[in-house]
């Protein structure tokens, strides 16, 4: 199994009072192995030094609207859904570069662009999708 070694990071844990630096990290496959104050020894890793660069936990943003590229959401209704799907990837791509690795669709998002992020076919953060947005009655 491919191995990535991250070392010389500043990491940043919930768990701890502050930044903690010198550390490697150990991913094995989409795992964390191991966590170290400590060099790690992997022959096999591709390592990667990140001169003091911080590394963290992957953010998650609860409420976000992939598909909605209008703030006037009766703009939407001229705009062809290649376009949007287009929009949305862009986007997806956009918060994956931010650091957000999961995120929370509360309307507009089918199983189509989950599953297509989940299928490797766009990139974008792990999908949870609401389906249709919904409203009050008139507004």
């Amino acid at each position: 199994m491919a191995q990535i070694l991250f070392k010389n990071a500043n990491l940043l844990d919930p768990q701890a009072e502050s930044l903690q630096g010198g550390i490697s990290v150990l991913i094995e496959g989409d795992s964390i192995r191991e966590v170290s104050a400590k060099p790690i020894q992997a022959s096999n890793a591709d390592v990667i030094d990140c001169k003091g660069r911080t590394l963290m936990p992957g953010l998650i943003d609860c409420h976000v609207h992939v598909m909605l590229s209008e703030v006037n959401i009766r703009y939407l209704e001229a705009i062809p859904l290649t376009l949007m799907t287009v929009r949305a990837a862009a986007l997806m791509r956009a918060m994956i570069d931010r650091g957000f690795t999961t995120v929370r669709d509360t309307g507009g998002a089918d199983w189509g662009v989950r599953d297509g992020v989940a299928q490797g076919l766009l990139p974008g953060p792990r999908m949870f999708i609401a389906g249709r947005a919904i409203g009050p009655t008139g507004g």
